[in-house]
């Protein structure tokens, strides 16, 4: 089975992982140290140091993720260029 997807389409991907993974990342900023007192302030630092931690890794497998998908592109581009003529051109072989 092939699956046909145009690299401009597999960029566009990249660029909103990595626009994404950028957005998560600000995430344990907002989030603060939970500190606010009274009875429920323990499990609330709990609660946003584990939110602050799984937003980081999240943020970077989004990054890692969208670098990896425009290197797929880029691959493909670079063996397509090489296999196939450009229009009314031949390759040698």
């Amino acid at each position: 089975m092939t699956i046909e997807v145009p690299p401009g389409q597999l960029y566009d991907l990249a660029d909103g992982l990595t626009a994404t993974s950028s957005t998560v990342a600000a995430v344990p900023a907002r989030l603060g140290d939970g500190a606010v007192g009274g009875d429920v302030e323990p499990a609330l630092v709990s609660f946003c140091a584990a939110a602050a931690a799984a937003a980081t890794l999240v943020a970077g497998e989004l990054d890692w993720l969208g670098t990896t998908i425009a290197a797929v592109a880029d691959a493909w581009l670079g063996l397509d260029g090489s296999l196939l003529a450009p229009p009314g051109g031949v390759v040698a072989r």
